[in-house]
């Protein structure tokens, strides 16, 4: 084992507290990264909205999105002559709402500006009834914005508030931040990055979509001297383990829980029997969540860590106040259940255990050696275990280079969207105790929803009170604060059953409309046909839309009245009911300007309680709220960026949703050349990558859907060849267009035989179609990128794999293997794996050669393995083991002379019976060995002439006697 001083740790990393480096902000000069769509700015903008400074700030966070999305988080298109324009809402002064005008380099309504591509026109501020024609005008009549530093306040105002600051220029090492819905916790996480230079990140969030968005917002106003890693924690801990971790939805683990119960005996659950989704949450909040690896209440089950018995029973007893007989049940159930299956259940705390473990006994990937800062988003939705995985990532880190990367998270304990049984307190003690005490900050205003939807959210926050005070979230007092932007409030009942299908079909067919039902259970009158068009509170987490039309929320909170909680057996339905108040105000946080309750035939409390949380809400028809829908008349080129972003959004939470939206923007496309149709190129090219990413994703994640691979084959194969006549980016000849569609044709293939060839042939044949597309596309334009973390350590496996298959290995070189992992989103040195992996390929070629059985046979491995050799730099080793093996001494000594390999010189000269050569390079046993060899050599060349004829049989046999000691075929044990 590797002492302190030679791993380049010290006795404070290794038993005690880590080191930190003081934190700084990054150099003034630091060079930023060019802006990944430039902006052409038309002066007025700014000039028009200096005199609101709410609206001036809101036009820098635009800005911001313009530049590194390419688009904003609500879009509305225009019609008629100016058709064209995009408009993103800025808010507005008295409840008079304002519109930025703008739109992509390649539309029609920039037609006559010489634009670089992915350029955006930003070319007017407009009150919401004007309509009046707009022409874009002359190239000369902009500012032209390309780097982060343009967006100076001469542009726009700071979009972030003064609580942000203080939080990015905050100097302890170990930073929290607390705050509610829409308070700008994701922005402020990306302003301390951008803030630094010179580091490596790793950013941690909760799904693929909002990773992608946060990766896009660095490529734009990260440092160039940053180097960020943005994934979901899922991807993270597959990562740490080197496996893929199994995205197993609430609603699956659940049921899976309740077989194995069943098969074990449903008795055993006792208390919990009729609640088995609280016996659920139970165990994976509370007693595997809570399990802190190596401390005295944890044990191990199986691959998988708890509370102990003793743990569990004093932490439940003094935490909050749980029946003895559920406690003795929940911990029945566990024991009774085989580690497999609480491996089933828990497949993310199952990983987590293992990468608690791996990275406790320094198993740290190569890629996460060097980094410098961990940020944290969403923290509220990961157990005290799987926050153990990142404070042991920093402790594992300070073990290696002797000092730990800094660690920013930020959550809200109001906003759990699966069981963790979150508290601030849990995560500050694991801080403090493995780290260092945390320094807390905390975000008081709004800046995302407008006034009267925040005020609804904060009035959510008073059914905490039903609930138990130590399991209540803390930090949840009241924002103040509000976007400037009036909200509409509806509330609808519906009384007649026949309704239903009419209105659930229009809205769920409607744009920038979603229907999310209270909890993770959607409304049993919800049509079958219509439930995937339902979104839970976790498939609308970080998502935002125009209008959320919320199902049945007058029972949901009816059920969460102080009264509940008087039934005998409550008590442990206690974290069950706080994580329906969570579900509910994730819910109600997604608006941005429309809250609609849709109330189903509800009694007078479910109804009391909907028009008490609403206030002063309009009451709306079922034909009402329909024609309120269709009022809104959208653009065709609005209604298709709207579906492809909520297809994007969707991916991870809701695949057959994000299906259904990606199918219906590629249909809603038509004939560029009509009226009707679609004609801006970027919106058509959003289509079909959407369409092709969402498919990729659905192919490789069975189980997700109910969607066959030849349900997914003929809406791709129209995707894949959409435009193909018409596409000409940048001048790229038809023939090359052709061998892209071709490429992308053979991924959709080969995607499609995912689920029944995971074998390394089919992966690195993967991996390597897709590394051949992204050298012909641009990074934009990659629609595989979605369906890589879900196989990413499958594929990287497969390339390590494919190195010790013979007729794989043959086909290795530096620059494809380190392209392949780069396709794998690998964020260690892909260069120095694939000279590692090429050099196992070399060696399994060569030995493969020295067995082989026959000359035709070895000559084919020499030659495979003499490719390889070609695309590695200065290996005189394996260039001279190939040439020994080939038979050509002479080429072998050569490179093994680079090497300064003297024995290995020696060894080829002997077993070519080169003696005189040896000995020129011999020293010790060898020099003696070859000088008696070529002197019995002379003193044989010295037999007198005719001495055979004349020897005697004795003389013979004792001649023969001398030549067997002379090989040691007798007397060896004597001589040795």
């Amino acid at each position: 084992m590797a002492t302190a001083a030679a791993a380049g740790t010290s006795t404070e990393t290794s038993a005690g507290p880590p080191r930190f480096q003081p934190e700084e902000r990054g150099r003034a000069g630091a060079r930023r990264r060019g802006l990944q769509h430039p902006l052409w700015l038309h002066p007025g903008v700014s000039d028009e909205l200096r005199q609101w400074p709410h609206l001036y700030r809101r036009l820098g966070l635009v800005l911001e999105q313009l530049a590194a999305h390419g688009r904003t988080s609500v879009v509305k298109g225009c019609r008629n002559a100016n058709r064209g324009w995009l408009r993103s809402p800025l808010g507005g002064n008295q409840g008079v709402q304002y519109y930025l005008w703008w739109t992509h380099q390649e539309s029609r309504a920039a037609t006559g500006l010489e634009l670089p591509t992915g350029s955006i026109v930003v070319r007017a501020v407009r009150h919401h009834d004007d309509h009046t024609p707009l022409h874009a005008g002359e190239h000369a009549d902009y500012l032209t914005l390309t780097t982060a530093e343009d967006l100076s306040e001469d542009i726009a105002g700071e979009p972030w508030t003064a609580d942000q600051a203080t939080f990015v220029d905050g100097k302890a090492p170990i930073r929290l931040l607390i705050g509610r819905p829409g308070s700008g916790k994701t922005t402020a996480l990306w302003r301390a990055v951008d803030a630094r230079d010179g580091e490596q990140v790793l950013y941690l969030t909760w799904s693929t979509a909002l990773a992608r968005h946060a990766e896009e917002h660095f490529c734009s106003f990260a440092p160039e001297s940053v180097q960020v890693h943005a994934t979901d924690f899922t991807t993270f801990l597959g990562e740490i383990i080197g496996c893929d971790v199994d995205r197993q939805p609430l609603e699956q683990s659940r049921s899976v829980l309740d077989q194995a119960i069943t098969r074990a005996g449903r008795n055993m659950a006792g208390p919990w029997a009729s609640r088995l989704t609280a016996l659920h949450a139970e165990m994976r909040g509370v007693l595997i969540g809570r399990a802190a690896p190596d401390r005295a209440e944890t044990t191990a089950q199986g691959d998988i860590v708890r509370m102990s018995d003793k743990g569990y029973t004093k932490h439940r007893g003094t935490d909050t106040g749980l029946e003895m007989k559920a406690v003795r049940a929940v911990l029945k159930v566990a024991r009774s259940l085989p580690a497999g299956a609480l491996r089933a259940v828990y497949p993310e705390l199952a990983a987590a255990s293992q990468a608690v473990r791996r990275l406790r006994n320094d198993q740290l990937p190569e890629q996460f050696a060097r980094i410098d800062r961990i940020v944290v988003d969403e923290l509220q939705d990961l157990t005290v275990l799987e926050t153990a995985v990142i404070v042991q990532l920093c402790r594992a880190i300070a073990r290696r280079r002797g000092w730990a990367p800094k660690l920013l998270m930020a959550g809200d304990a109001g906003q759990t969207v699966r069981p963790t049984a979150f508290k601030w307190a849990h995560v500050s003690n694991l801080l403090r105790s493995e780290l260092r005490a945390p320094a807390s900050f905390y975000l008081d205003e709004h800046v995302r929803c407008p006034k009267d939807i925040a005020e609804i959210v904060d009035r959510s926050a008073h059914l905490y009170t039903g609930v138990n005070k130590d399991v209540r979230p803390t930090k949840q007092h009241k924002q103040s604060g509000g976007e400037h932007v009036d909200a509409q409030l509806i509330h609808v009942q519906l009384t007649d059953p026949a309704d239903i299908e009419p209105l659930l079909a229009r809205l769920a067919d409607s744009d920038n409309v979603a229907i999310v039902a209270t909890s993770d259970t959607r409304p049993a009158w919800v049509p079958p046909q219509w439930r995937q068009s339902v979104l839970t509170p976790a498939q609308a987490k970080g998502l935002e839309y125009q209008a959320v039309c919320v199902l049945d929320p007058g029972a949901n909170m009816a059920t969460l009245r102080d009264d509940m909680f008087t039934r005998e057996g409550d008590d442990i339905d206690q974290e069950l009911h706080r994580a329906a108040i969570d579900d509910l105000r994730v819910t109600l946080s997604r608006a941005t300007e429309s809250l609609i309750f849709i109330d189903m035939q509800p009694d007078a409390t479910a109804l009391e309680a909907s028009v008490r949380m609403l206030g002063n809400a309009a009451p709306y028809s079922p034909q009402d709220l329909i024609e309120h829908i269709e009022r809104r008349d959208t653009p065709p080129e609005e209604s298709v960026l709207l579906r492809t972003r909520e297809a994007t959004a969707l991916l991870d939470t809701a695949p057959l949703r994000a299906w259904q939206r990606a199918a219906q923007a590629l249909r809603m496309l038509g004939d560029p050349d009509l009226p009707n149709g679609v004609q801006d190129p970027a919106v058509r090219k959003a289509a079909r990558h959407t369409l092709l990413a969402t498919a990729a994703r659905l192919l490789v994640t069975p189980g997700e859907t109910s969607l066959t691979t030849d349900e997914i084959r003929p809406l791709t194969s129209e995707a894949l060849y959409l435009d193909v006549e018409t596409r000409n980016p940048d001048g790229i000849a038809k023939e090359d267009i052709d061998k892209i569609v071709l490429t992308e044709s053979r991924i959709i293939h080969l995607l499609g035989e995912w689920r029944t060839r995971q074998e390394e042939p089919h992966q690195v044949l993967l991996v390597d179609s897709i590394a051949t597309l992204r050298d012909h596309v641009e990074t934009d334009e990659d629609w595989t990128r979605n369906a890589i973390p879900n196989i990413a350590q499958a594929l990287r496996n497969g390339i390590t794999a494919g190195a010790e298959d013979l007729d794989h290995a043959a086909h290795y070189n530096v620059e494809d293997v380190s392209a392949w992992l780069d396709t794998t989103g690998y964020t260690g040195d892909s260069e120095t794996r694939a000279v590692q992996l090429c050099r196992s390929a070399v060696d399994n070629l060569l030995k493969a050669a020295r067995t082989a059985r026959g000359a035709r046979e070895r000559r084919a491995r020499i030659d495979s393995a003499q490719l390889v050799l070609a695309s590695l730099e200065d290996e005189p080793l394996r260039e001279g083991r190939m040439h020994e093996i080939a038979g050509d001494p002479e080429a072998a000594v050569t490179a093994y002379r680079k090497a300064n390999a003297t024995a290995d010189i020696i060894r080829v000269w002997r077993n070519a019976g080169a003696w005189e050569k040896a000995l020129i390079e011999a020293e010790g046993e060898a020099e003696s060995d070859l000088t008696w060899l070529l002197n019995l050599e002379a003193l044989v060349d010295q037999r007198p002439r005719g001495q055979n004829r004349r020897l005697r049989k004795a003389e013979r046999k004792r001649l023969s006697r001398v030549l067997d000691r002379i090989q040691k075929r007798r007397g060896d044990a004597h001589e040795e």
